[in-house]
């Protein structure tokens, strides 16, 4: 393929894919640091002031699930420190409506520090609208084929930025004219950054399709737990009585490298608790090592330390911590973040310099069509409707009613420019 095809299709991958890539990098530079701003938001609900003794955190625990006794399974989530609450999770209905209950306990005085519907927090609204722009259908999907044609523009561009800096030395900045500063830039930055704009994009690719590829491909996920055995009913599994502090003398014991737990309490009639958790400083996926523990002896039934599995393994649980970059602490969050804003960047600049090179015709026929205004027009709608999505999400719920009206808001604005597209090569045409 000769160099004008080449620019040809990495123009037009950008050009088409280039908002959804510009959204996507921004949310995603937000969405590393989703747990830290939840946290920041919402210090009354997850810090405490410690003790020297704790209270009964069991009879806490079940004394706030007999308040939602149409409850079935339901998680409890071990203080990660001395200044921490415990969380109990679990889906309930109110008015009508799934919420995903989060009730946070202080462990020193058993006191309840606070509950809310996991689908209105700031914390979902970010990764929702990273992970499927808020389309409730086929959004994660559409995120996939984002990042697909990002990689395959990333891929194109190799060849065209090693031949472009052979005629221009590296990091030379032309500032005669603004259209070539940006290309400029454009073309620096990207191919300074382009390893981790590459995986990124890969990651993220398998991650949005994941859902409607994995089990055609490869089946179920890598080491995950099946029961054979169903010794208690439901109904007894329910309500089975736990001793949380116990569970975690023995997951010490039998894993002691996992942190950051959460335990899944079965509702299936396995008698069984999952405890799931990190590694620190391994990339891979937050809380995917676990160990599998009877109810009533303790005695572990199933264990999954990556470590100890093959390379696909290992390969299928690196995707989201690459993507997120979440298992070196903060300073690795600060790059990821960065990467995000570049990739924002190399988006926008982009379109400036598409824009700009057709500027001169286009203002002949519509004055107010400069570059400058186009990309400020664009900024400021994209900026006004996630701030109106945010508040519906914070306010009434990620699911219902937002994510019903943004859904279909989706293909509309898909049909609109397609429309306008079909009308504008009609036009030329003639």
């Amino acid at each position: 393929m000769n160099k004008k095809k080449l620019w040809m299709w990495h123009s037009w991958l950008g050009l088409y894919t280039g908002l959804v890539i510009c959204i996507l990098s921004f949310t995603g530079a937000l969405a590393v640091f989703k747990i830290e701003i939840d946290h920041m938001l919402n210090t009354d609900l997850f810090y405490v002031s410690p003790k020297e003794d704790m209270v009964d955190i069991n009879y806490h625990i079940q004394k706030v699930l007999k308040n939602y006794p149409d409850h079935k399974s339901y998680k409890v989530e071990p203080a990660p420190a001395k200044d921490r609450s415990w969380k109990v999770s679990f889906s309930a209905k109110e008015n009508n409506s799934k919420v995903a209950k989060e009730i946070f306990i202080d462990p020193y005085t058993g006191k309840v520090l606070g509950e809310r519907d996991m689908y209105k927090t700031v914390a979902f609204f970010i990764r929702n609208i990273h992970v499927r722009l808020f389309e409730g259908w086929y959004g994660r999907q559409w995120v996939g084929l984002a990042g697909i044609c990002m990689f395959l523009s990333l891929v194109i561009s190799i060849p065209l930025y090693f031949d472009f800096t052979k005629k221009q030395k590296f990091g030379k900045v032309r500032t005669k004219r603004s259209r070539q500063k940006w290309a400029d830039l454009h073309k620096f930055i990207g191919i300074a950054t382009i390893v981790m704009h590459l995986i990124l994009a890969l990651t993220g690719a398998w991650l949005g399709l994941q859902p409607k590829i994995q089990k055609p491909l490869i089946g179920e996920r890598p080491g995950i737990f099946q029961p054979s055995e169903f010794p208690i009913s439901t109904e007894e599994d329910i309500h089975f009585p736990i001793d949380f502090i116990e569970v975690l003398t023995t997951v010490k014991q039998e894993f002691p490298e996992l942190e950051n737990l959460r335990m899944n309490i079965s509702s299936n009639g396995s008698r069984s608790i999952s405890v799931f958790g990190d590694i620190p400083y391994l990339p891979y996926e937050r809380q995917t090592n676990f160990i599998v523990l009877d109810k009533a002896s303790l005695t572990p039934l199933h264990l999954l330390d990556i470590r100890k599995t093959g390379l696909g393994s290992h390969i299928f649980y690196m995707q989201e911590a690459l993507h997120f970059g979440d298992f070196l602490g903060i300073s690795l969050k600060v790059f990821y973040c960065l990467m995000g804003l570049i990739g924002g960047f190399l988006s926008i600049s982009g379109f400036f310099i598409y824009y700009k090179r057709t500027e001169k015709k286009r203002i002949q026929k519509f004055p107010l069509f400069t570059t400058k205004n186009i990309i400020g027009v664009f900024t400021i709608l994209c900026l006004g409707l996630f701030t109106l999505i945010a508040i519906s999400s914070t306010t009434w719920g990620a699911n219902t009613p937002t994510s019903d009206i943004t859904s279909p808001m989706f293909y509309v604005f898909i049909l609109i420019y397609f429309i306008y597209r079909a009308i504008r090569s009609y036009k030329e045409k003639k």
